[in-house]
């Protein structure tokens, strides 16, 4: 019964490594497939649209005030 002990935990590290190994395999193709629903989870033309009425809305209420430059160099 001892020897059954003793071989017990290498055999039973094998296994659990495999299964880590398989749960992180698993973990990963996960992380991929949400990752790519969320890139493309709103269309770009209702981002831009968004981003124009907030900007809008930003010119409204700050009318009296001069914005700063929020665009890059020319150039870059």
């Amino acid at each position: 019964m001892t020897t059954r002990i003793l071989r017990a935990p290498p055999v039973v590290g094998m296994v659990a490594l495999k299964l880590q190994t398989a749960y992180q395999r698993i973990l990963g193709a996960l992380d991929t497939f949400v990752e790519a629903k969320v890139r493309n989870a709103v269309p770009e033309r209702e981002l831009r649209r968004a981003q124009r009425e907030i900007n809008r809305y930003r010119r409204l209420m700050y009318a009296d005030h001069r914005l700063p430059e929020t665009r890059a160099p020319a150039g870059h």
